[in-house]
């Protein structure tokens, strides 16, 4: 039983309903139940657009430079079967013109093909999308990619949905982005939150490594969805200790050489509300926390830090609705570093016949796969006030710093070699 109530949105007029008041259900049924979504959760404010649309013309970033910027080469193929996927929401779908006019301008002419829709690919065609896509494959491009869709608009009961349809998969993709979160306290309900740490926790146990962007409103004490009231907060569901929160850089000067925390907008990280500090980040955060200087905020003293890396995350080449776009976000950060993580499972499947799965200890046990990001703040824009500051060390702005794949190809050939002989 319950009750619903209409909600008009202010500025598009859209209209919702939802159920106020809890749910009530019969005891007998009670304790089978883990949660009750699909008429609680609001969509995400229509102006949060991860990547956003800054000129006409294409970016200075295309997979030509992030493959150069990180030391990227090709991997020998495993004869495996190596699957990557991305997931999209809010009524956002992949439209396969713009993806193959994309292959054919940046990526060498290839071939790209989504293999498998989870969902229906429908509603308008989005920026996101369309730069999750043409990332994810360009940068893994020795693997299928799958997308898992959901059109609807209630994106707390979606994230529900896609943790239930990976983790209820046979055959199931080794690497997945989402572009997607809030960091708006308490968005999601708490169950929904513990559900789906248990489902991405589950997916590293099978194998599967989920990157998660880590947001757009920097240290989060004011956010797209509201304000926290002078309390910062980390973007769900990157602060998922499971997954790798990937955030966004950009070079100080040019289009080449060191890198800082981006300055168009501020790149998402903080300490969690929902989730303590996980074990293999220990040593990293009380170090983080020993050296820098702290905000004059309020933010959780014991909560999991995020972001775990960064990639370059500012004037990505795109191409959406016909018209080649430069974007920026962390959204750009999370497609393009779990296709390296697709070429690091091709590694991993040939030395051991397994993929990286829960990846977050490999990485934090083995920082020199990582440049670190000395740089920059997330104290950026609306959030210029507090923040965190990128110092030596795993931080709060670009978590372990970005990546060096040459590197991390030889510790992941040794890892899994060592793993498939014990």
């Amino acid at each position: 039983h319950g009750e619903f109530v209409t909600y008009v949105h202010e500025l598009t007029g859209s209209k919702v309903q939802r159920l106020t008041g809890g749910v009530r259900v019969p005891a007998e049924v009670a304790a089978a139940i883990d949660t009750f979504a699909g008429f609680h959760g609001f969509p995400l404010n229509p102006i949060v657009k991860k990547a956003e649309r800054k000129v006409q013309a294409a970016g200075a970033v295309t997979p030509a430079v992030f493959r150069t910027t990180y030391n990227m080469s090709a991997v020998p193929p495993s004869g495996k079967q190596n699957i990557q996927a991305i997931a999209q929401f809010q009524g956002q779908y992949v439209d396969s013109a713009d993806l193959a006019n994309f292959c054919v301008k940046y990526d060498d002419g290839k071939n790209c093909t989504i293999s498998k829709f989870v969902g229906k690919n429908e509603q308008q065609p989005g920026i996101e999308s369309m730069l999750d896509t043409e990332y994810v494959m360009s940068i893994g491009n020795v693997a299928e990619t799958w997308v898992y869709s959901y059109p609807n608009f209630d994106f707390c009961a979606d994230l529900g949905t896609f943790g239930s349809d990976v983790t209820g998969e046979t055959t199931y993709p080794y690497s997945i982005s989402i572009s997607y979160g809030s960091q708006f306290i308490d968005f999601c309900a708490s169950t929904i939150v513990q559900r789906l740490s248990q489902d991405i926790q589950k997916m590293g146990t099978m194998g599967i490594t989920v990157m998660i962007s880590s947001g757009d409103d920097g240290s989060g004490g004011n956010t797209r969805q509201g304000s926290n009231n002078g309390k910062l907060s980390p973007s769900f569901p990157a602060s998922i200790p499971y997954c790798v929160a990937v955030g966004a850089t950009y070079f100080v000067t040019g289009t080449t050489g060191e890198e800082e925390a981006t300055t168009q907008f501020g790149s998402g990280g903080g300490f969690s509300y929902d989730f303590p500090i996980p074990s293999y980040q220990g040593a990293a955060v009380a170090n983080y926390m020993n050296t820098v200087t702290k905000p004059n905020a309020q933010y959780a003293t014991n909560g999991r830090g995020s972001p775990d890396v960064s990639t370059l995350g500012e004037e990505f080449t795109v191409v959406e609705g016909g018209t080649t776009i430069a974007v920026g976000g962390t959204s750009c950060s999370s497609p393009s570093f779990a296709g390296m993580v697709t070429l690091l499972n091709e590694v991993c499947l040939a030395a051991s016949g397994k993929t990286l799965g829960y990846a977050n200890p490999l990485f934090y046990q083995n920082t020199q796969m990582f440049t670190d990001i000395v740089k920059g703040t997330n104290a950026i824009g609306y959030n210029s006030a507090a923040g965190w500051a990128a110092i030596k060390g795993w931080d709060a702005a670009t978590g372990l710093g970005t990546p060096n794949f040459g590197i991390m190809v030889g510790v992941v050939k040794a890892a899994c070699s060592k793993a498939a002989r014990n």
